[in-house]
């Protein structure tokens, strides 16, 4: 049986990124929502695609190909989407597929609020934690799937 996520906060998220050198901050967004900004040291492997015509995201059918192909299983990873539904999805998969030590950001990139307008979580964007617009060398989708042969 897969291994269930935990959830874990943008700040226990950041601590992880800053003691343990071996986590991944894996963002499951969009290229053109990673490319708007990322947490730093993260990599972009999208659990979906924008499709221009019906305004829907799609289903990334290579997303599992890529992660097995680039993802230590034993590394800790961090899965974080613009709030948090996207990379509870991405978890799943990773976990069906054999990964261990995964932790969903709730809150992710943009922060949640709730139906009442209340902050439910907070965001990467708004921690004040480092962010960065073009992904480190090797941290791209497109360089993930060229290296996972997709």
């Amino acid at each position: 049986m897969a291994e269930q996520a935990q959830r874990i906060t943008v700040p226990q998220a950041r601590e992880i990124l800053e003691h343990d050198p071996t986590a991944i901050y894996l963002d499951v967004r969009t290229e053109e929502e990673f490319a708007d900004g990322h947490p730093e040291r993260a990599i972009n492997i999208p659990i979906g695609h924008s499709n221009p015509a019906t305004r829907m995201l799609e289903a990334n059918p290579d997303f599992a190909r890529v992660a097995r192909a680039v993802l230590p299983p034993d590394a800790p990873i961090l899965v974080g989407c613009r709030t948090g539904p996207r990379a509870e999805m991405a978890a799943q998969v990773l976990a069906s597929e054999g990964f261990a030590g995964l932790s969903v950001v709730y809150g992710g990139y943009a922060g949640m609020t709730g139906p009442a307008g209340n902050r439910v979580a907070i965001g990467w964007i708004d921690s004040g934690y480092p962010i960065a617009h073009d992904p480190a060398p090797g941290a791209s989708y497109q360089e993930l799937k060229k290296k996972a042969g997709v």
